[in-house]
């Protein structure tokens, strides 16, 4: 299944934002348990994640990267970019 690189960065003051951020780490949860997500993490200064995501096709990354109450709220600006990893052995 292709990758995708989701790029979530907070726009909004952090006081805004971290209610906001905790309920898109439950999403990073549900998505985590559906299987859409293979890795996750989040800046050190609390402005943004990077995640990356498994879907069919774009259409459905977008729709899973849209799906971020950061992004629904309108607290953060997201880009999206398909991935290929590199076998390195």
């Amino acid at each position: 299944m292709p990758l995708w690189v989701r790029t979530v960065l907070i726009t909004a003051t952090p006081d805004d934002a971290e209610p906001v951020a905790e309920r898109h780490r439950e999403h990073l949860r549900e998505l985590h348990a559906a299987g859409k997500l293979r890795a996750a993490g989040e800046f050190r200064h609390g402005d943004g994640f990077l995640e990356i995501l498994e879907a069919a096709d774009r259409k459905e990354a977008e729709s899973i990267a849209r799906a971020s109450p950061l992004v629904d709220e309108g607290l953060a600006t997201w880009m999206l970019r398909e991935w290929l990893e590199i076998d390195l052995s």
